[in-house]
């Protein structure tokens, strides 16, 4: 059932102030989603690269991923490690790995 909500967050067009600060123009776009936990194998084949997925989401239409990096779902900014989608299914499976406070800090 994709009846929670997560936001997918995408970084836009940058522009300059007059003192030629750059600012980037953030976007978000509220999506359906369903939770549900990492498989092992997903999770040991992602902590030999380094990464640390800690959800996954499953969106109803593949078609409404757009290559965004970054979801807040529930609170929390997650970043996405891996899009996975098979040809006989509509929906998409985004694999998400828990941004810490220092990680969002770095990608501002």
């Amino acid at each position: 059932m994709y009846d929670n909500i997560a936001y997918l967050i995408k970084d836009g067009v940058k522009s300059y102030d007059e003192y030629l600060n750059e600012h980037v123009e953030t976007t978000r776009r509220m999506v359906y989603v369903q939770p549900r936990s990492v498989y092992n194998s997903e999770f040991y084949n992602a902590s030999v690269l380094g990464l640390h997925p800690s959800i996954t989401l499953t969106l109803a239409n593949r078609e409404d991923y757009e290559g965004e990096k970054m979801v807040e779902f529930e609170g929390k900014v997650y970043s996405v490690i891996r899009a996975d989608w098979r040809a006989q299914r509509d929906s998409i499976d985004l694999i998400l790995e828990e941004k810490t406070h220092v990680d969002c800090e770095r990608t501002q």
